[in-house]
């Protein structure tokens, strides 16, 4: 009779709790905050909003925050990303939540990421970003209903933009409303202009020109640096994948769907530490060469290599060679290979010359002709003035413009500097003093066009220094701009330029990133190095839509 009043009073309850049996327990570990003042009350106020909009008893119960932080302080070694699921073991949950809350002026960014306990799948990412710091509470509502709704196992609630919730991404993947405002990378006052108004986040500076459309998009954040991006159909897909180089090799991304995802990973390929890439047919096989400029590890010589894909993989064409690349695109001959071979003491000391394939190698045929010592990294060919002439473009060695006319001679140079880069090669030390002696390399020029007027174009970057550079050997940069430069008759003179975005562009290009046909301006931003001790890199993918 007791077995029969036990097993009645046990479907009784089984009955009225289902869901009380089969809640899931969440732990969330406080932020890591990154902020250029004291934000602690804006990471509890966090907190306690994840918490309580988390928190649903029967389904989804988040463990109090005193419990975790004493748990915490009894596992060894702390808090750890590696060990997240093994802390969540021993926090006797199911799941763990943590993330950083990033402030930097008035721009909030909040990324997080859950971790399953049992390791059954994979981390999921959550991101969401403001221009203004009061505007990060309705976001946080918005991430907690996504967070909620993936450990859930449930659709989650559209965004404004109407597009649903990407949670269940392996990869780092970006907020699903995928066309909205990077709040965190393109900072202003207000909104988005209405459709039938220039964009906001464009200024005009004389000329007039196109009018870019107000559509951006930022991945999420992810624990690399990038130093190089093209992009191009790799692989033969018939898609155009994102390629990207990190000091560890070669990433292959591809935007589809509105996810960006991994599709390959070329790091066990890599030799060196890869400071360039570009992207072209050279060697006329039909499938383009992946040119990786790589510095070996001491920064004082070149180690360069290519890659490629022969229909099953992606295979070296050419390994350990002293070559900086470049690949320029003309509008009379397609894509130019440029290469520059390394003399030891400088980047910049060597002839430059252009290379074809000959002899299963790439070999120099012609040499470009210009008056002074500049390396091929921050170099290009374009027709400025509609005439079908090709003018050498590039940056001096001091980050000045430079136009050069097909014979060689010098026309045009710049007032003020542009580019920036952090990347360097480490020249010998100057005096007993020095411990380093940084020589950095240049930034990518990308010709663009031609405008309505039939002249060529010229994109540039442009990466703020908190010193103003007045500290050449030690470069840190918080903001970029991207300007669009046209040949004015005098010199070249801005078409038009965006607002400051905060993060340094490392690397930058132009093409059908998202495979709908439509051309975009997509760009490498490094948002932290991750050189001071306790911090790591973060790098985002940012894009812009031409219209």
């Amino acid at each position: 009779m007791r077995t029969i009043r036990f097993a009645l009073t046990a479907a009784l309850l089984f009955a009225l709790f289902p869901a009380a049996l089969g809640a899931k327990t969440l732990a969330i570990i406080p932020f890591k905050v990154h902020a250029d003042r004291d934000v602690a009350f804006m990471a509890d106020g966090i907190y306690d909003m994840l918490s309580a909009r988390l928190n649903r008893p029967g389904e989804l119960e988040v463990k109090p925050r005193a419990a975790v932080e004493r748990g915490i302080a009894a596992v060894p070694g702390g808090f750890a990303e590696a060990r997240a699921p093994e802390i969540a073991r021993a926090l006797g949950v199911d799941f763990l939540l943590f993330g950083s809350l990033t402030v930097l002026g008035e721009g909030v960014s909040l990324d997080a990421k859950a971790i399953e306990a049992a390791g059954g799948r994979p981390p999921l990412s959550f991101s969401e970003q403001s221009a203004e710091l009061g505007g990060i509470i309705s976001r946080v509502n918005r991430m907690a209903g996504e967070i909620q709704a993936a450990l859930l196992g449930k659709p989650a609630a559209a965004k404004a933009g109407g597009a649903p919730s990407p949670a269940a991404a392996p990869q780092p993947a970006p907020p699903a409303d995928t066309q909205a405002h990077p709040e965190k990378l393109f900072r202003r006052q207000g909104g988005l202009a209405p459709e039938d108004r220039p964009s906001p986040f464009v200024s005009e500076e004389g000329g007039g020109g196109i009018e870019l459309s107000p559509r951006f998009w930022r991945s999420a954040a992810f624990k690399q640096l990038f130093n190089g991006l093209a992009l191009a159909d790799v692989d033969g897909d018939g898609k155009t994948e994102t390629v990207i180089a990190t000091p560890e090799g070669v990433l292959v991304y591809r935007m589809e769907q509105g996810r960006f995802h991994q599709v390959h990973d070329l790091r066990k390929e890599n030799q060196g530490l890869p400071a360039a890439l570009d992207v072209a047919d050279v060697n006329g096989n039909g499938r383009p060469e992946i040119f990786v400029t790589a510095l070996s590890a001491t920064r004082r010589a070149v180690s360069s290599y290519v890659l490629e894909h022969d229909g099953q993989g992606f295979r070296r064409v050419a390994a350990n060679l002293p070559h900086y690349f470049r690949v320029c695109r003309t509008p009379e001959r397609g894509a130019v290979l440029l290469g520059q071979e390394h003399r030891p003491g400088s980047p910049h000391s060597n002839r430059i010359h252009e290379l074809i394939w000959k002899n299963g190698r790439y070999e120099p045929e012609v040499a470009v002709s210009v008056p002074i010592a500049l390396n091929v990294l921050g170099m290009a060919f374009a027709d400025l003035r509609g005439e079908h002439k090709e003018e050498t473009i590039a940056f001096d060695r001091d980050d000045f413009i430079r136009i050069f006319a097909p014979g060689g001679a010098e026309e045009w140079k710049s007032t003020e500097k542009y580019g920036g880069s952090t990347l360097y090669f480490a020249a010998g030390r100057a005096d007993q003093g020095d411990v380093e002696n940084p020589v950095y390399l240049p930034m990518r020029l990308l010709p663009w066009g031609p405008g309505a007027d039939g002249k060529g174009r010229l994109l540039v970057v442009r990466n703020h220094d908190w010193s103003g550079r007045r500290l050449e050997r030690m470069r840190s940069y918080q903001e970029s701009q991207i300007f669009s430069f046209f040949w004015d008759g005098l010199g070249l003179a801005p078409e038009w330029r965006t607002r400051k975005i905060t993060g340094a562009i490392r690397d930058f290009a132009v093409g059908d990133f998202t495979n709908d046909g439509k051309k975009s301006f997509v760009a490498a931003v490094v948002l932290e190095e991750g050189h001071v001790i306790g911090t790591d890199p973060k790098s985002v993918v940012i894009a812009l839509e031409f219209k």
